[in-house]
């Protein structure tokens, strides 16, 4: 049998939403400050069926919100 050379290779999507796992572990952030961040209003999330999701839009808001705030005066 011919193996088929001819497959085109998808571009890669980026992801749009990401699980609560999935927000600890692309942030690198602690489970507890992930879920006070939800409970701040900071960090929006959303429901599908039973589980919570996080946009990425979402997540890149909140960590421009986190660097507005340590940033200071000079920055």
């Amino acid at each position: 049998m011919k193996s088929d050379d001819s497959a085109v290779a998808l571009p890669q999507i980026p992801r749009r939403a990401f699980s609560i796992e999935e927000t600890i572990s692309v942030t690198g952030f602690p489970r507890n400050r992930v879920y006070a961040l939800i409970a701040e209003g900071k960090l929006r999330t959303f429901k599908h069926g039973r589980r919570r999701y996080v946009s990425a839009k979402a997540l890149d808001e909140c960590i421009a919100g986190l660097e507005r705030e340590t940033a200071g005066p000079s920055g």
